[in-house]
């Protein structure tokens, strides 16, 4: 209720406030090499957006989840296709609050102020901003100042809240902990199903979800390795190492989607909505992880190296084009074997 209050409350603003976007549509940063993205603008306009553009994460952590909420068959698409609809205004909602800043201000904060200085940019309502919030703004990348502050900015130009800007600025932080959070924790929870189910092989104690110091124990080793990548890292480097891997994710959820299509019976020609949407995905997530790869992970004179994201996005770009394979040949044959009957209309007559 929060997350959907708060971004309804933003939606009003921005329609009250119709706030003006200071953005160029084409900055001199449109090859890439900008303080706010790792690489060209292609591949990692869709790694960069991530769960705004699709999300692969939300894909496979919601197929836990969403079945709980529905109490009929009809409840699919306003909770899962709404879902999705919502996710994706959050992106919208987001990248308007960033471009309604001037864009010296925007690069201020998402850049550290030795590159910001590189720019020959001069901040224009930043100091404004940070005597109204109370602190120093600049250089504070992530995305997550960039947001509150952009919503923050919206907000106050309404009369009543002009004075208030501390207490948005803080709320919308707040706000984005909670948001990041539930994220952490059902990554969590998934990362440790899946240790126990791996590890269990070789210890059949671990199979049991309920057996106590197994899931203490995989839990523990998830946190671990999530936290080592961050201390590792940085959020240029694991930012990229995730939006890979989201979108990885989502590469594998659309051919799980095109697979069912696939094998219902009078629906095959709706096969291209996973496909068509696989074809971009594949290619762009594909080449992004061998950009990362290639000139920051496994390049010594990169701010980002780290040998261990190299390592960890070689071996899901391999799986990933395993179970590609492995698609490519089921789907060759399903598509000489009969379909199974539409389970939607069996479902409504029933």
């Amino acid at each position: 209720f929060m997350k959907i209050g708060v971004f309804i409350a933003l939606i009003i603003g921005v329609f009250i406030i119709n706030p003006p976007i200071h953005m160029p549509a084409l900055s001199q940063f449109i090859h890439g090499g900008g303080p706010t993205m790792t690489g060209p603008v292609w591949p990692f306009i869709s790694i960069t957006i991530a769960c705004g553009a699709i999300s692969g994460f939300h894909a496979f952590i919601g197929s836990g989840t969403t079945p709980k909420m529905l109490d009929k068959w009809t409840d699919i698409k306003p909770v899962a296709f709404g879902a999705m609809l919502v996710e994706s205004l959050v992106g919208v909602m987001a990248l308007v609050a960033a471009t309604a800043l001037q864009p010296a201000d925007y690069f201020a904060i998402n850049s550290t102020p030795e590159v910001f200085k590189t720019l020959g940019m001069h901040v224009v309502n930043l100091p404004h901003l940070s005597s109204e919030i109370g602190m120093d703004l600049a250089g504070r990348t992530g995305g997550a100042v960039t947001l509150a502050v952009g919503m923050t900015y919206i907000f106050t130009k309404i009369h009543w809240f002009s004075n208030l800007a501390p207490y948005f600025y803080q709320f919308v932080i707040l706000f984005e902990a909670v948001f990041i959070l539930t994220a952490i924790d059902s990554g969590t929870r998934v990362a440790r199903y899946l240790l126990q189910d791996f590890l269990g092989e070789l210890y059949k104690p671990l199979k049991k979800t309920d057996w106590l110091p197994g899931s203490i124990l995989t839990s523990a080793a998830a946190c671990f390795m999530w936290g080592y990548l961050l201390y590792s890292g940085d959020i240029g480097s694991v930012w990229a190492l995730f939006g890979v891997s989201n979108q990885l994710m989502a590469s594998i959820g659309l051919i799980v989607g095109a697979t069912v299509i696939l094998k219902i019976a009078d629906k095959k020609r709706y096969m291209f909505t996973c496909l068509i949407p696989l074809a971009y995905l594949y290619v762009t997530v594909n080449y992004a992880g061998y950009w990362m790869v290639k000139n920051v992970y496994l390049n010594h004179a990169a701010p980002g190296y780290n040998v261990l994201n190299g390592i960890l996005s070689i071996i899901m770009l391999i799986l990933g084009l395993v179970i590609m394979i492995s698609a490519f040949k089921n789907w060759y044959s399903l598509l000489r074997t009969p379909a199974l009957p539409d389970l939607e209309a069996s479902a409504r007559k029933a």
